[in-house]
């Protein structure tokens, strides 16, 4: 078998169209291969190598539960690669459902140095943040909502005695 677990493959589906996935589990007595798309269990003869890059996806995707497939592991491929590449301690990445959040821990500046600094790294994540819309817009004809998150200011309340 010359495919292992988590091996970038393309499936071609009965119908007809490719769908870019990766393999799941191996079932080596069966001399099936389980997918990630679907489950699906097929044979290695069903399977070709998937050589494109990273956040490549077919040509024409049809189907719509394909194209959906294909949209939410792209979210999943950026958000794991901006985790792995803009590793800076004041900033977490994240996804929920269809957003992406950067959340930083820096608070609203005071001085004119902090505010510098501040426009500095916002402006670095807006940066980020187009380079994901535009990936997506690329391959899908629609925007992911990208959240650049700043933690609350908590104000605390004094009670007062009556």
């Amino acid at each position: 078998m010359k495919f292992k677990q988590l091996s970038s493959v393309i499936y071609v589906t009965p119908e007809g169209d490719q769908v870019f996935t990766f393999v799941k589990e191996i079932n080596e007595k069966e001399g099936l291969f389980t997918l990630d798309f679907d489950d699906v269990k097929v044979r290695e003869n069903e399977l070709k190598l998937n050589t494109y890059a990273n956040f490549s996806v077919p040509r024409s995707m049809t189907n719509a539960h394909i194209k959906a497939y294909h949209y939410d592991q792209l979210i999943n491929r950026i958000v794991t690669f901006l985790k792995e590449n803009h590793t800076e301690q004041h900033l977490e990445i994240y996804r929920e459902m269809d957003t992406i959040y950067f959340e930083t821990v820096f608070h609203a500046p005071k001085t004119p140095q902090e505010k510098k600094l501040f426009q500095e790294v916002v402006n670095k994540f807006n940066r980020i943040i187009g380079q994901v819309n535009t990936a997506i817009k690329s391959r899908f004809n629609q925007k992911i909502e990208v959240v650049l998150k700043f933690p609350f200011t908590r104000h605390h309340l004094h009670s007062i005695r009556v």
